[in-house]
């Protein structure tokens, strides 16, 4: 209490000046209507510049959230696009169309697990990924991997109980059978282990046509990635060592730079088919 005293007493003539400076304001706003005006506009101004700061910080410091959010929608929207596409497959084929509402019905195929990236490499030879989603979200190996926009990213390799390790659609040991959209030609699709914005379509044979700027999408042609998943564009082709034989430059949809959030494809009939597929002597 003494140490407030003295103070107080210290302190006497800043203390008056702002009580005097006080009551001064007070008493021209409220006699004088120009000066009022001012001061209720710059109160106003004030008062919304920290609304503003304020929201956009709000904002900010949801966007994990509304992220979050937003990629659990699209996984969500992929599953209901390839049900539907499945239905619609049906229909076309009309010796099937009694099976329409059974199909309707039946299990999905594939599903789609939102997961967020908390290690990735771009700039490696061979580059990896790894996602906060484990063994005990139902992830197992030689699942795909797409980016938020459904573009290919990689396929998981490895998992333990909360998280999983992706190779990379930029790694030249990831090699994934696609197609030419436009006339279904395949080929494997290589990197070559330089820029990150570009990968290879390979073996294809010399014949065939295509276009810079048609577009390369999943094969179908294993049991990780449903057919037609977008992967690229051409943007150039060569010639390889044997000359029966083109190998196409294609501009990669997934900025694997700027990746955080991915959606892994779960295959319902993933482990009967390749269980089968193993089984099977091949010439």
């Amino acid at each position: 209490m003494r140490n407030l005293v003295n103070f107080i007493v210290k302190n006497i003539h800043w203390l008056l000046f702002f009580v005097l400076l006080s009551i001064s304001v007070l008493l021209i706003n409220q006699n004088n209507q120009f000066q009022r005006s001012k001061y209720l506009s710059a109160a106003r101004e004030l008062t919304g510049n920290i609304h503003s700061v304020t929201n956009e910080l709000h904002s900010y410091l949801n966007l994990k959230t509304e992220n979050e959010a937003l990629t659990a929608k699209i996984s969500k929207l992929e599953t209901e696009v390839f049900f539907y596409q499945r239905l619609l497959d049906t229909m076309k084929d009309s010796t099937q169309t009694t099976s329409l509402v059974l199909e309707a019905n039946s299990e999905l195929i594939y599903r789609f697990l939102p997961a967020k990236i908390v290690n990735n490499s771009v700039s490696n030879i061979e580059n990896y990924m790894t996602l906060n989603k484990g063994s005990d979200d139902g992830i197992q190996a030689d699942m795909g991997v797409l980016t938020g926009r459904g573009a290919v990213a990689g396929v998981v390799v490895l998992t333990s109980p909360h998280f999983s390790e992706v190779i990379s659609v930029l790694n030249p040991k990831f090699k994934l059978s696609c197609k030419i959209k436009k006339n279904n030609y395949i080929g494997p699709l290589v990197w070559d282990g330089k820029d990150s914005r570009y990968t290879y379509l390979t073996e294809l044979p010399r014949h065939v046509d295509f276009a810079i700027g048609d577009t390369i999408v999943t094969s179908g042609y294993s049991a990780i990635f449903p057919a037609g998943i977008p992967v690229g564009s051409i943007v150039s082709a060569k010639k390889q060592r044997d000359d029966n034989y083109t190998s196409i430059k294609v501009k990669l949809y997934a900025d694997l730079n700027k990746l955080n959030d991915v959606v892994i494809v779960q295959n319902s009939y993933q482990q009967e088919q390749q269980d089968l597929q193993n089984n099977t002597i091949r010439p």
